[in-house]
């Protein structure tokens, strides 16, 4: 037997506790196994077997990959939306139409090109770029080291099968001393990781700060603006905090409060509502004017315009509810579809869009004078704009107050559109940290009680236990082999994807409730807790266990034992990555740059749902955005694993590179040519440190296995001649722990903070003078940091224009209702297309667009 072939203690009573609310006796009898991770199961598999389970997954790429190509140059606002979909000044220089003609000039883009897309996507390119060239070096230092080694260190007694040759699981007892090799390999790669994290440390802190003292951001607003929480009522005064802040270099050039903005903003949204309804009616009758037309050639424009009147049931717009006890206010809006269980009649669309646009101004119009006159009420936040980046910075970075619980929190480069508002309006009180409390224990016990669903997804591939389940599946067995085998391999691949995405949207969700102010906050929490959640559930719960509760007892009744429990599993498992890393990087080539549900629906919904102008012209120029946050923390959990991996079977390096490289391609691409330029919630690079330092996780699971395989690791004579590389590597532990402490401990000041004296020069002002675009501002300087709502203007009516000027009468008759309501049809022109429909192109951007 292998030397590190230890017995595991058999959980199989505490997992059927567990899970006993489970009680049938299929149920039983599938949880009546001993809990090791399911990872197991590719233990020793042929590289024949393992080529066949990705050959499905690289056939499906390549046809995605392949579409992608053939489809790129024909949907451009799909696949190149920022060559042609954005302001004529912002637009980027339109790739070459050709099959692959587009891989050479993505691949030749500078990294330094994406600082203008924010420090979060710079440093995104260079984490994945830094950890590409790391795995490259000590990978290959690795494999041809330590493959050899582990391909000849099996004997007659024990030979491990399949690609578990090449990793540490082939080494025999006879061979034992042969750990040497992987002992000096082990700190080799230690220290090449420290000195990676210690250089990329202080270049994080070179180019943040270069970026952040640039001229073209010293002297953007986010730069010189402050959010201040828990400003008490006597404060409120804007010559009084203008006389506490005298003391700051420069002074205030600007106050924002921040005022109740509940009615106004409801106010707002009905309006808004009431545009897109009138519009829409609009279209409907100008698409029916001209199916007419095109009936019957002599229709009477005036007549049929008088005539013709579209109704519907109006939404259903529920009081504002407020909680006190949390401070929160609920807004709903129900689909006027229920009004038919009422009895109601229909309305006209044109009459209540109308109406209900008077009633909104006159309230709106009431609010706006209010906050002219100081009538509203204000809440315990401010938001200062100072003179200069340096006054901003010492406000931020001081104690404001000596009182307890006044002015103790302060935010800085803060965009505007970031604000998550519903969060700025609440005082903050105990129920408030009751409520962030609460959250934080449903995160936790998500990411513990994660497995029940994942272990309800892997009956789907027990295609006989789950027909015993649910006897209505037994046609399966009518389909040939081959496909039974594709629905087991892949259903629940989809299924465990699907629950990773709902996991994601549910932590995404539950961080709102955390009182966080701005998305960027959001952004840096869930980093945190979607790391902690993927490192559980597809690291631990996969290799160690199928159940967390079975990991923590062990831990619990013997804390000495995780490098054994690490040393036991994590060999058995490595098979299982390789295919985990291969389909995860087939999934993002393919998937991501074919886009294949925003393809399906462009062609199909949107075309349904997308009537109006205005909704063609938003629904083109509205980019997708990136969400860094679990973006980081995918890519930091991948790392980890491929550092646990790198020393215990080496071969893992050619995935883990093979999957960062194609990430590097997807990205820069993406990034330039598909993602919005404009991050709102941009946190100016403070993602990346925290992603460097989850990386320590791997070093910390690599050393405790190799402690364990050391430990265990027994010759012909039963005796353990690796101990002592075993105590050194116990010390490398305590010394890494220690390292990890200094490193975080030095660095982390300069995460949030800029130096005030500047006693060191930089020298990439240059390459940073377009750093601003990413956060740019372009509105009204004095309503820049209120509530969108105080920004609303009366709206504009955009309609196509057509070959017989219907719409012009279309907008004589609303101003003839409403003489304030103007409109234009510049800008789109509508044609009758295919079955009767009317066909609107957009030509221009609408007469309020900003």
């Amino acid at each position: 037997m292998s030397s590190i072939d230890i017995q595991q203690n058999d959980y199989k009573t505490l997992t059927q506790t567990y899970m006993e609310f489970f009680n049938s006796k299929q149920f039983a009898n599938f949880l009546n196994t001993t809990q090791t991770g399911s990872a197991h199961s590719t233990s020793g598999i042929d590289f024949s077997v393992f080529m066949k389970t990705l050959f499905t997954s690289i056939c499906f790429c390549t046809i995605q990959l392949t579409l992608f190509c053939l489809l790129r140059s024909v949907f451009n606002s799909l696949y190149q939306p920022r060559c042609f979909c954005v302001p004529i000044n912002e637009r980027m220089e339109v790739l070459p139409r050709g099959f692959l003609k587009w891989v050479v000039p993505t691949l030749k883009s500078s990294i330094n090109t994406y600082l203008s897309l924010g420090l979060d996507a710079y440093f995104f390119i260079r984490f994945i770029s830094v950890l590409s060239l790391f795995f490259l070096f000590i990978g290959s230092l690795n494999m041809i080291i330590l493959i050899p080694i582990n391909f000849t260190s099996g004997d007659t007694k024990y030979t491990a099968s399949g690609l578990d040759k090449l990793s540490l699981s082939n080494i025999s007892k006879s061979n034992v001393t042969r750990l040497n090799a992987h002992f000096v390999m082990g700190l080799i790669t230690i220290g090449l990781f420290h000195w990676m994290i210690i250089y990329e440390f202080q270049s994080f802190v070179t180019i943040r700060q270069s970026y952040l003292l640039s001229e073209s951001h010293k002297n953007s607003i986010m730069a010189r603006t402050l959010l201040i929480f828990n400003v008490p009522d006597y404060l409120q005064d804007e010559a009084v905090l203008k006389d506490l802040f005298q003391s700051v270099p420069g002074g205030i050039r600007n106050i924002w409060h921040v005022y109740d903005f509940e009615t106004i903003g409801n106010q707002v949204g009905k309006a808004r509502d009431a545009l897109m309804y009138l519009e829409m009616t609009q279209i409907l009758t100008l698409t029916k004017y001209y199916r007419k037309t095109w009936l019957k050639s002599n229709t009477d424009a005036d007549k049929f315009l008088s005539q013709t009147d579209i109704k519907f049931y109006p939404p259903i717009y529920c009081k504002l509810i407020r909680i006190p006890l949390i401070d929160r206010h609920i807004k709903l809006k129900l689909p006027g579809w229920i009004r038919i269980f009422a009895l109601q009649n229909r309305v006209s669309m044109l009459t209540w869009s109308l109406e209900t646009l008077t009633k909104c101004q006159v309230i709106i119009d009431d609010e706006n004078q209010k906050l002219l006159s100081n009538g509203l009420t204000k809440h315990n936040k401010v938001f200062i704009e100072f003179e200069d980046q340096k006054g901003a910075c010492i406000a931020h970075q001081t104690l404001l107050s000596q009182s307890q619980g006044c002015l103790d929190r302060t935010l800085i480069e803060v965009h505007p559109d970031d604000v998550i508002w519903g969060n700025i309006s609440r005082t903050d009180g105990i129920a408030c940290k009751f409520e962030k409390y609460l959250v934080t224990l449903i995160l936790v016990t998500v990411v513990v009680l994660y497995v029940v669903p994942v272990s309800l997804i892997g009956l789907v591939s027990q295609i006989p236990l789950l027909t015993k389940l649910m006897p209505f599946l037994n046609w399966i067995y009518q389909l040939p082999e081959e496909a039974r085998e594709t629905i087991s391999g892949f259903l629940p691949s989809i299924l465990l994807t699907i629950l990773t995405e709902t996991v994601m949207t549910l932590f995404r969700f539950l961080s709102y409730f955390k009182g966080k102010a701005t998305g960027s906050e959001v952004e840096m929490d869930l980093q945190r807790w979607y790391f902690a959640f993927l490192f559980v559930q597809q690291f631990l719960v996969v290799t160690i266990s199928s159940s967390v509760t079975v990991i923590c007892r062990q831990i619990i009744d013997q804390p000495t034992s995780i490098p054994v429990l690490l040393a036991t599993n994590l060999p058995k498992s490595a098979t299982f990555f390789f295919q985990y890393i291969c389909l995860r990087a087939f999934a993002l080539c393919g998937n991501s740059f074919l886009r294949i549900k925003q393809l399906l629906l462009t062609n199909t919904w949107y075309k349904v749902v997308d009537l109006t102008p205005r909704q063609k012209f938003n629904r083109i120029t509205t980019l997708p955005e990136i969400k860094w946050g679990t973006t980081f923390a995918v890519y930091s959990i991948y790392a980890s694993i491929g550092i646990s991996y790198s020393i215990i079977s080496p071969l893992i390096s050619i995935f883990i590179i093979f999957f960062l490289n194609l990430s590097i391609l997807y990205y820069k691409y993406a990034l330039k040519y598909v993602f919005s330029h404009i991050n709102r919630s941009e946190t100016m690079g403070r993602l990346y440190p925290s992603a460097l330092l989850h990386l320590y996780v791997g070093i910390y699971c690599l050393e405790c296995c190799l402690i364990g395989v050391l430990f265990v690791s027994k010759d012909s004579r039963g005796y353990c001649p690796m101990k002592y590389q075993g105590f050194v590597m116990t010390w490398v532990l305590f010394f890494t722990i220690f390292a990890n402490s200094l490193i975080y401990n030095r660095y982390v000041p300069y995460f949030s903070n800029l130096p005030i004296l500047s006693d060191k020069i930089y020298k990439d002002d240059k390459k940073c003078e377009t750093s601003a675009t990413s956060t740019k501002v372009e509105v009204n300087h004095d309503t820049l940091f209120l509530h969108p709502a105080f920004k609303y203007e009366p709206p504009k009516i955009w309609l196509p224009r057509d070959p017989n000027g219907f719409s012009q009468l279309q907008l004589a008759q609303i101003q003839a209702k409403m003489a304030t309501l103007v409109g234009q049809t510049e800008g789109a022109y509508a044609s009758l297309g295919k079955l009767f429909s009317l066909k609107v192109v957009i030509t221009d951007a609408p007469p309020d667009y900003k």
